[in-house]
């Protein structure tokens, strides 16, 4: 999956439910996000949360782990869901269930992404392994 980068600030939604919903998870003070508008990104997972797609991506080629973003950020250039990516679903606190379309090691580990962010080598190794694998469907 391919998407292009459309808004890079939270300032461009005119739609106040939108805005709403982003400024729970965005704490931006100008607005700005570290996107690039008119770049392609690879999407290495989807999560929702309040029942709308983030996808995880690497702004940068050398970044060591994908991060996620609001999709109102993106129109889809490519919508082909990548062969890895399993869906899971897990519970939550008060009932909640986080949804992802993720690779399968992510799927049954509830603390993969924090083990990614915080550098662990075997989250990284096998992140590095479907990112080569993703970049190449």
């Amino acid at each position: 999956m391919k998407v292009v980068c459309k808004v890079n600030n939270l300032n461009s939604f005119s739609d106040e439910n939108v805005l709403k919903r982003l400024k729970k998870y965005i704490f931006m003070p100008e607005g700005e996000v570290d996107l690039y508008i008119g770049k392609e990104y690879t999407v290495y997972g989807v999560v929702f949360w309040d029942n709308s797609p983030w996808y995880y991506i690497c702004v940068e080629e050398y970044d060591e782990y994908p991060k996620p973003f609001a999709a109102e950020f993106f129109n889809v250039s490519d919508d082909r869901l990548s062969v890895y990516w399993k869906l899971s679903a897990v519970a939550q606190k008060e009932r909640e269930v986080l949804s992802s379309l993720v690779f399968e090691e992510w799927t049954k580990d509830p603390s993969f992404y924090e083990r990614l962010i915080e550098d662990d080598s075997e989250a990284s190794a096998l992140f590095k392994n479907y990112r080569q694998l993703i970049d190449q469907e």
